[in-house]
């Protein structure tokens, strides 16, 4: 990966990061967490592995760590770990329709929320959140590919 597509990819990252805050600010009264930010990257990943690896992903989670103000290395891990599954399964991914692979992200981003959720506040899990997190991955998902598909263009990823 070039160092221009590298410093796109990471102000695209802060961008999605800084307006996952801001819906999540509205969405909470509605116990649903929006995770544009991580549909991304697994959208990436999914579409071009040999330039999203884990590598990748560990850096741009320390940057949304440091951004978000988290401790450090919760979503670096968790993006790494993220990575590592869908590389390991990508036949296995690229089999399966779109609405199978929208289900799948969702399924991961309902495992990244509810991690997140135990690390970040033990003593407030809410399961509900975690249950209505997949629908709004499902829905969320739907448009990522839209997204991602303009952003490489541009970026000629």
């Amino acid at each position: 990966m070039k160092l221009s597509e590298l410093v796109f990819l990471t102000v695209i990252f802060i961008l999605l990061s800084f307006i996952d805050s801001q819906v999540n600010l509205f969405l909470i009264d509605f116990f649903i967490v929006s995770n544009i930010t991580y549909l991304f990257l697994c959208y990436l990943c999914f579409r071009n592995p040999q330039k999203i690896n884990s590598l990748f992903g560990a850096y741009i989670g320390f940057i949304i760590d440091l951004h978000q103000n988290t401790f450090f290395g919760l979503h670096a891990t968790l993006f790494t770990l993220s990575i590592l599954l869908i590389n390991y399964n990508y036949f296995r991914l690229r089999m399966f329709s779109t609405l199978q692979i929208t289900a799948a992200f969702s399924s991961f981003t309902v495992f990244f929320v509810g991690f997140k959720s135990i690390l970040v506040s033990t003593m407030n899990f809410q399961y509900l959140i975690v249950f209505l997190s997949f629908f709004s991955a499902f829905f969320t998902y739907l448009f990522v590919p839209s997204l991602g598909k303009f952003l490489i263009k541009k970026t000629k990823l």
